[in-house]
């Protein structure tokens, strides 16, 4: 067969340029990742936080590493943006603005965490082309463990920056029921920072949290020992469509509800253990509607590629099968509380990095 495609439909060779480099653009991109992940776990970036301007024989000198390696490093950081280089003086320095996003923990801007989890994806890779070969699904717990911390590094930073101060303010009711004291679950707890959150922001209130991945309620467990949270915490090993047996005043699902095998059987359950006038918060990744909206937006392209290599194979590995995604749009998350039997499902917050719905059990 003669392909006249390329007849009626000219190629645009400025168009093919312009794509290519966006690709090379995209795959130092993933090249960087790489380098990102080595200079997080040999701490080379926290070496670097708050000394100033450095040789590369004094950085190796402070970290105990091979000066030949940490030499190359220091050029690749270079020549990303991510530390800038005195070739008058041979020295190198993290901006605090810089470090604020790599190194901080506690900075609203500390996201050094996803590169761990992309990291893991990439470990997965030869798992998920099967699964894309079969059945679809890639059980959690054959992903790293260092995508999990990953994970609980990412979502801390919203967490401790969001929760408190902007995604409870903004349901309706719900901080006035944890002051007074309220039982709360927290369903898809992972290895439970929101947990042990709440509970140490409203002590009157008891927290469980509630995920089926063993392993990571294990984690859970030692870190609220760790921390020292308080008697008001604890953690079970339990399904999403029969945690409890409650009753809950509040439940809720911190970056999970995508993540279940069946969002509307645990939604269900959630009605089932609330009590009337009950309230329950899913707090989802940002996501719009409308997919085109996201063409370009760097968030949404690291939440659909997280969603295809993570949340979806993963929920498609579990009893239901579901596979909500991570994106998608708030809309389709209302209908799912409202075929709950849920009543007043609103999306009460978008910060852009995420969606805050709830709704209340009548």
């Amino acid at each position: 067969m003669t392909n006249t495609t390329a007849v009626q439909n000219p190629i645009d060779e400025a168009r093919v340029e312009a794509f290519a480099g966006q690709l090379i653009t995209d795959l130092a991109g993933a090249a960087t990742t790489l380098m990102t992940v080595l200079g997080d776990r040999l701490g080379l970036f926290a070496a670097m936080t708050g000394a100033g301007p450095l040789t590369p024989e004094a950085l190796s000198w402070g970290t105990g590493l091979n000066p030949r390696l940490v030499t190359e490093w220091l050029a690749a950081q270079t020549v990303n943006g991510h530390v800038v280089h005195d070739p008058a003086r041979g020295t190198y320095e993290l901006p605090m603005e810089h470090a604020l996003a790599l190194s901080v923990v506690d900075s609203p801007a500390y996201v050094v965490g996803a590169a761990e989890i992309i990291t893991g994806q990439f470990q997965t890779l030869d798992r998920l082309e099967r699964a894309f070969r079969g059945d679809g699904g890639v059980e959690y717990g054959d992903y790293p463990a260092g995508l999990f911390h990953g994970i609980e590094r990412f979502f801390r930073t919203a967490y401790v920056n969001e929760l408190a101060k902007t995604w409870f303010p903004a349901v309706p009711g719900l901080v006035g029921k944890l002051e007074a004291g309220a039982r709360v679950a927290d369903v898809g707890c992972g290895h439970g920072v929101a947990t042990r959150l709440v509970g140490e922001l409203w002590p009157a209130s008891t927290v469980v949290g509630f995920d089926r991945h063993e392993a990571s309620v294990a984690v859970a467990r030692a870190k609220a020992v760790e921390a020292g949270a308080g008697g008001n915490v604890s953690f079970r090993v339990a399904d999403a469509t029969a945690f409890g047996p409650g009753p809950f005043d509040v439940v809720v699902f911190f970056d999970a509800l995508h993540d279940l095998g069946d969002p509307p059987a645990a939604l269900r359950r959630a009605y089932e253990t609330l009590t009337p006038g009950g309230i329950v918060v899913a707090v989802e990744p940002g996501s719009t509607d409308n997919l085109t909206d996201g063409i370009g937006d760097p968030v949404a392209r690291l939440n659909w590629a997280a969603s295809t290599a993570l949340c979806t194979p993963g929920s498609l590995s579990q009893p239901g099968a579901y596979g909500l995604g991570t994106q998608g749009g708030p809309a389709k998350r209302i209908d799912l509380l409202t075929a709950a039997g849920f009543t007043d499902a609103r999306l009460a917050a978008d910060t852009g990095f995420n969606l805050v719905l709830t709704a209340v059990k009548a």
